[in-house]
């Protein structure tokens, strides 16, 4: 069994955060929100819920016909496979497969599908700045090299209205919010981050395009969570503690966002919301790392923390959390990071009762 493979840019991150930690003052409890009413957000001793009210309605899964090993997408007109430096598309219309050149120096990071548009990263180790991203014409199986702005090493990629946002590289060497449209290739550098802070945990949706900034030039490790804004300058939102936020999605009626309690407990996180001008809500327990938008929705899968929990996947819709799936293994069980093509969710269940990967559509 394993995780799908996170970003070269959110291990690094990773890595960075536990060594910044400070192990020796690890805190007793939970860190409060940066706003003075806010709620306490609760220690891994306490009960945040874990078990909401399931709605009448519930997501359809199908078994993606692929096995756990391999990595898979599910979208409208277009399966996306990937097995290290190898990708295919195959067609769930009759039309040829896809199949992109090999590059068999790195793996596959971003794997994205809008349509009849699909777009696809590489990463290379730490020892090189460069990265590697095309666009594809599903349509015609053309493969265009993503130029300018250059794709750094590395790094989550988001699209969402024919817009991509992934971390290109300056002149200087740094690791730039760049953008650039999908449909004829046009890319324009946008805001760098000041000092030695990085950028990871991108997400776009119809709501907005959220990030979280980290510091890695600081014996403090701090992450703030940020929002675009119209000039695309990432700007810090209301809610999240201070330095202890990691996942961000806006939403419909504000955004979604995790905390991390305890330093040396990473993975760990408590997922809440909070609407403009209100004070937060905590959602549940979480897995850092696994928060997705889908069909204008948002999803974050929780691990179980007992021998009699199963690994679940959450849904907020901007009002209500609901479970949208649950591994039919307990205790030793896991759910990969899910995937989101056409407002289609695809994930992959790890367990002692059996692995199994499906998918649903949302919306």
């Amino acid at each position: 069994m394993r995780r799908a493979a996170r970003t070269a840019m959110a291990a690094t991150l990773l890595l960075l955060a536990a060594a910044c930690a400070d192990d020796e003052r690890e805190p007793a409890e939970a860190p409060t929100t940066s706003s003075a009413a806010a709620s306490e957000a609760p220690s891994e001793t306490e009960s945040a819920p874990t078990e909401p009210v399931e709605p009448a309605q519930q997501l359809e899964w199908q078994p993606t016909g692929h096995g756990v090993d391999e990595r898979v997408v599910v979208g409208e007109s277009w399966t996306a496979l990937a097995q290290r430096g190898d990708v295919r598309f195959e067609s769930t219309t009759g039309g040829d497969d896809v199949v992109l050149d090999a590059v068999t120096s790195g793996e596959v990071d971003a794997l994205l599908l809008d349509g009849e548009t699909a777009v696809v990263s590489y990463s290379f180790g730490g020892e090189v700045a460069s990265g590697l991203g095309y666009r594809v014409d599903l349509s015609t199986g053309e493969q265009i090299k993503i130029v300018v702005p250059e794709p750094a090493n590395g790094g989550d990629w988001a699209l969402v209205d024919n817009s991509l946002y992934y971390p290109g590289l300056a002149e200087d060497g740094r690791a730039c919010l760049a953008t650039l449209a999908v449909a004829d290739g046009n890319g324009e550098d946008g805001w760098c981050p000041p000092g030695r802070v990085g950028i990871a945990e991108l997400d776009a949706n119809e709501h907005g395009v959220a990030a979280m900034l980290f510091d890695y030039g600081s014996d403090i490790s701090c992450r703030t969570l940020t929002l675009l804004d119209r000039a695309g300058v990432p700007q810090p939102v209301d809610g999240p503690g201070e330095c202890i936020g990691w996942d961000i999605a806006a939403t419909s009626t504000g955004i979604i966002f995790s905390e991390v309690p305890r330093p040396r407990r990473q993975e760990r996180a408590v997922f809440s919301t909070i609407t403009e001008g209100g004070q937060p809500q905590i959602l549940a327990k979480g897995t850092t790392g696994s928060l997705v938008s889908c069909g204008g929705d948002a999803f974050f899968v929780s691990d179980p923390t007992t021998a009699s929990e199963p690994a679940r996947l959450m849904r907020w819709d901007g009002t209500d959390l609901s479970v949208a799936y649950q591994s039919a293994s307990k205790g030793n069980a896991f759910l990969g990071r899910p995937e989101c093509a056409d407002g289609i969710l695809t994930i992959s269940s790890f367990g002692e009762d059996g692995d199994e990967q499906v998918y649903a559509r949302v919306s």
